[in-house]
């Protein structure tokens, strides 16, 4: 296990949690597949832990044939890496665990960022539908309350009218 291990081909995100499987266990420990699904079977773990942390699924290999390997949760993998010795193995199992927690750093960050734009988003667009409904409502109430304030405005016009007595005036102007 010399040289360096591309951690991000080997750590992916699995409905958002951080995962690995048998077939890049067995690759990166330069061990036959095997050999690591057999090391997976004589774990012993409880079947509850088992069933969280190992799906077991299959892939078609080049000629054709359904195999079967796990999916393997950080947990899971970290329970069957410590059965594996040797001091390549001890520095790798250290660094894996690394990547593993890499990812689920990232992994809640994106998380995060994404959550404070939803929440943003979805501040704004309640702001804006209020603005509009009380736009609404307003735009109603002053469709009801224009009439009658014009009437009013008109009524006081003609109050404030200056009252001036009629006045008789014969054809010279003057008043009689």
């Amino acid at each position: 296990m010399n040289g360096v291990v591309n951690f991000d081909s080997l750590v992916d995100s699995r409905h958002g949690m951080p995962t690995t499987s048998s077939l890049r266990v067995a690759e990166v420990f330069k061990k036959n597949h095997r050999d690591v699904l057999r090391a997976i079977k004589k774990l012993e773990c409880s079947k509850g832990f088992t069933e969280r942390n190992f799906a077991l699924s299959e892939y078609t290999d080049a000629t054709g044939r359904k195999l079967p390997y796990y999916n393997i949760t950080k947990d899971g993998f970290v329970f069957l890496a410590m059965g594996f010795t040797g001091k390549e193995a001890a520095k790798f199992k250290e660094d894996y665990i690394n990547a593993f927690n890499w990812m689920q750093e990232n992994l809640i960050k994106r998380g995060m960022s994404m959550m404070q734009r939803h929440n943003f988003v979805s501040l704004k667009f309640t702001r804006r539908k209020e603005t509009i409904s009380d736009s609404a409502r307003n735009m109603r109430s002053w469709q009801d309350e224009k009439p009658l304030l014009l009437e009013e405005l008109e009524q006081i016009e003609r109050e404030i009218q200056p009252y001036l007595p009629q006045l008789d005036v014969d054809d010279s102007g003057a008043r009689q």
